[in-house]
């Protein structure tokens, strides 16, 4: 379940050369027919960065999108023989699994890891009649192609009880269920702290000490959409040429041995107690959204799914505290503080730092802005990669 934007620009390109397969007037389709009947709440609203909290989630909404899930479980038992398929960028695992068994019997789950081929596959599906994943999921600018193709349901999350301020950021079929972001990974054992800069990191005494996987542009995209194109390149030119950034394609086992022991990524999924994350200026932290497959064989169970994955009490809190559950992303920020303030392990960690990234002014990435962020995660992929 753990999503990534690392290799947005390579999944875009190679998705959109498959569109000429279908239109996006064929995907999308007309208005959907998923919309619930939940009464409308009020939200307390609390302002974390660009996302919307309400703290009164679990108290005003929550009890409507229960009961929607009853209702949607009822008619997702009786579409495609209660089957219900879930492609990501990695395969579900038998625990997930379990844990949404265990409210819906009923539904059958089959997953697929597609990581850098999810985009090409689910539009190949539809190209060539397949069978296709019911749920669409991705942040703004990594399903871009998808988007554009129609392959998201119009679906009305309001009308499920989704609080309408949740559905700002993207457009509204998109659900947001978790956040992810870039963050400064580190070995405490070899440094005590990293800058709060990605400038900080040209200093002499990180000469061979910091490293970036290629694919992983998008690190650089936030310091660019503030500071300008022009400025990112030269950024990452100068962290090359002084001999401080290396290219690493593994960057897990430097940074946990020490040999390399800073790295620019995402959230850190590595036990090793002797790691951190820390944010920077100009990090990038973005939503990561779920929705309905416009070419979907069980709609009721992808809303079904979508609307569990996101929010169920019982779910989340083991996705906080339990250690089976460390790799699947982040919460949305928009739950109550409260959600956040009972995270233990390596899930404390990441959301911590995510948080503290939006709450000082990080850079997200909005349906309005994805154009821009994806020329920028060009412009730093080719001053990476050449």
């Amino acid at each position: 379940m753990k999503r990534t934007l690392g290799a947005v620009a390579i999944t875009a390109v190679f998705a959109l050369a498959l569109t000429g397969c279908n239109t996006s007037t064929e995907a999308a389709g007309g208005d959907s027919a998923l919309k619930g009947d939940a009464a409308s709440a009020t939200c307390d609203a609390a302002e974390i960065g660009a996302i919307t909290r309400c703290e009164n989630f679990y108290d005003d909404y929550w009890p409507e999108i229960d009961k929607q899930l009853d209702t949607l479980y009822e008619e997702a038992k009786k579409a495609d023989g209660g089957t219900l398929v879930i492609w990501d960028w990695y395969e579900l695992s038998p625990d997930v699994i379990e844990q949404f068994n265990k409210r819906f019997p009923d539904i059958k789950v089959e997953t697929r890891g597609l990581t850098y081929n999810l985009s090409s596959a689910i539009i190949s599906a539809k190209a060539t009649g397949s069978r296709n994943t019911d749920v669409v999921s991705g942040s703004i600018t990594s399903m871009a192609a998808m988007y554009d193709e129609g392959f998201w349901e119009k679906v009305d999350w309001e009308s499920f009880g989704v609080p309408k301020e949740f559905l700002t950021i993207g457009a509204p079929e998109l659900m947001p269920d978790s956040i992810n972001g870039t963050l400064i990974q580190y070995n405490t054992d070899k440094v005590e702290s990293v800058p709060e800069t990605l400038d900080g990191l040209l200093a002499p005494e990180y000469k061979d000490k910091v490293s970036v996987a290629g694919y992983n542009a998008v690190v650089f995209a936030g310091y660019g959409m503030a500071e300008g194109e022009d400025k990112m390149v030269s950024l990452i030119d100068e962290l090359m040429s002084s001999g401080n950034l290396k290219l690493l394609e593994d960057q897990g086992a430097p940074l946990s041995s020490g040999d390399v022991p800073i790295a620019l990524n995402q959230t850190l999924f590595n036990p090793n107690p002797a790691l951190q994350v820390s944010p920077f200026e100009h990090a990038g932290v973005w939503a990561q959204f779920s929705g309905v497959n416009s070419d979907a064989k069980n709609k009721p169970g992808a809303a079904l799914w979508t609307l569990w994955n996101a929010f169920d009490p019982d779910w989340i809190t083991l996705r906080m505290t339990d250690e089976r559950f460390a790799s699947t992303q982040v919460p949305f920020a928009g739950l109550p503080a409260a959600t956040f303030a009972e995270s233990t392990g390596l899930m404390k960690t990441n959301s911590d730092a995510l948080l503290l990234g939006l709450d000082n002014g990080a850079e997200t990435e909005t349906q309005a802005t994805r154009d821009d962020w994806q020329a920028m995660i060009n412009a730093a992929d080719k001053a990476l990669n050449g």
